[in-house]
């Protein structure tokens, strides 16, 4: 982090999302991305007068204060964050590793071309994951989490379970299958932006399909089959053509359903998410109904704050899996807006909110600035709420918002260059 170009740190934070979220320090229990973080911090101390003339007229500073705000909210709120380590230690995870990983991107990705070293070591981060990946598929057994953790987590043992899924550098399978659907959006951008050739584009594709398969979950199928689609249609300007294109793609998926039973199979499969009634291993909507009355039970009286950051993990018992859960019914809290209620209440949600809206409506508001780029940020936006409303944040926050600041460092860039040159026009006119 001291030694290197901005753009490299950036590629090794990224590169952390990858391959190093089991990794953490014995003392403290600090993980490898937050220890990467705070080296980023450290090293960029020296720049903290470019970095406010970045951000005091952009998207970043409305952001950070948002971010802060909810910080110093949950500081005051939570029974688990009264001592000196509980706040530092949610303030670095929270704050300096997760939110503030867009601001690290926009300040270190001005350019376009600022983003290939993230996309190389990207790329070989995937091709590593990859080769542990068909390890743990061929061999049934994930020898990096046995390896790193003295004993698996009995949620995250899928040597005997029914449905088994490959979990590659990853304790979860489903963040195994995130990062591998948002590593397909980010090298298919590159490839659209001539900034990587077709092979590697090829290969990274193939890679990520791999983890989408063998993952084997339905979230992360629907993902990849939603936020794709999403990709190309955003690429287009033309709204007669987008809708022939969804007719065609419609009419295409309605004669596969019919005549392929394999694709058949796997609809019902994906589709049984949204089933009250589905029998299919694994979660339901009707699951999430019990979870969310379970959530309204656990914070009446306290609905505006909730029961305080760590409440599920420490007070519930769930940091070590459901053997320890003091209540079965919350399920791992499958959603992220279940976790907001259940331990930030309203408010929490409502913050949360706030921040996805400003990042949503920047990105929109400035498509006209990128085509290319404001697919991209729209695609990884909506991946990144969709797994975050049906699964949970788990370990996409960090990923996401890196590729995002990006996408919004390239457009607030050209939407200063475009107010410039018209109020260089201006004052050219001549006064009457």
């Amino acid at each position: 982090m001291f030694l290197v170009r901005r753009e490299y740190k950036i590629g090794i934070l990224f590169m952390s999302t990858i391959l190093m979220t089991m990794v953490s320090f014995p003392v403290g229990g600090i993980s490898a991305e937050t220890a990467i973080s705070v080296a980023f911090l450290m090293s960029e101390v020296i720049n903290i007068g470019e970095i406010w003339r970045k951000i005091k007229s952009s998207l970043m500073l409305p952001f950070c204060i948002i971010a802060v705000l909810s910080f110093a909210i949950c500081v005051a709120t939570s029974p688990n964050l009264q001592t000196v380590s509980g706040m530092a230690h949610f303030g670095l995870l929270e704050m300096f590793t997760k939110q503030f990983a867009l601001l690290y991107a926009f300040i270190c990705l001005r350019r376009k071309t600022s983003l290939k070293p993230l996309l190389t070591i990207s790329f070989v981060s995937l091709v590593l994951m990859t080769v542990v990946a068909y390890a743990n598929y061929a061999s049934g057994v994930s020898f990096l989490v046995d390896e790193l953790y003295d004993e698996t987590l009995v949620d995250y043992d899928f040597i005997t379970a029914e449905r088994f899924r490959v979990q590659a550098t990853f304790v979860n399978p489903f963040d195994y299958g995130f990062i591998c659907v948002l590593l397909a959006l980010l090298h298919l951008y590159a490839y659209i932006d001539h900034l990587e050739s077709p092979a590697i584009c090829a290969v990274s594709q193939l890679c990520c399909i791999f983890g989408v398969f063998t993952c084997n979950c339905r979230t992360i199928w629907f993902c990849y089959l939603v936020c794709l689609p999403i990709f190309v249609l955003a690429l287009i300007r033309d709204k007669k053509l987008k809708a022939s294109i969804l007719l065609g793609a419609l009419v295409l998926a309605v004669l596969a359903f019919m005549l392929i039973p394999q694709f058949r199979k796997m609809f019902v499969w994906i589709a049984s998410i949204f089933d009250p009634t589905s029998v299919t291993k694994g979660s339901s909507l009707a699951m999430r109904l019990v979870q969310l009355a379970t959530v309204f039970y656990y914070i009446q009286g306290a609905f505006l704050f909730g029961r305080g950051v760590y409440f599920f993990n420490i007070d519930m018992g769930w940091e070590n899996g459901s053997l320890m859960a003091a209540d079965s019914d919350l399920y791992g809290l499958e959603g992220i807006y279940l976790n907001l209620l259940l331990e930030r209440g309203f408010v929490g949600l409502f913050i949360f909110i706030a921040m996805m809206t400003l990042l949503i409506v920047f990105i929109v508001k400035h498509r006209k600035l990128g085509r290319r780029v404001y697919a991209l940020g729209l695609s990884v936006f909506i991946l990144y709420l969709a797994f975050c409303f049906m699964t949970g944040e788990l370990s996409s926050t960090m990923p996401s918002f890196l590729i995002l600041g990006y996408v919004i460092s390239v457009l607030d860039k050209r939407r200063r260059i475009v107010e410039r040159k018209s109020y260089a026009k201006l004052e050219e006119k001549p006064v009457l």
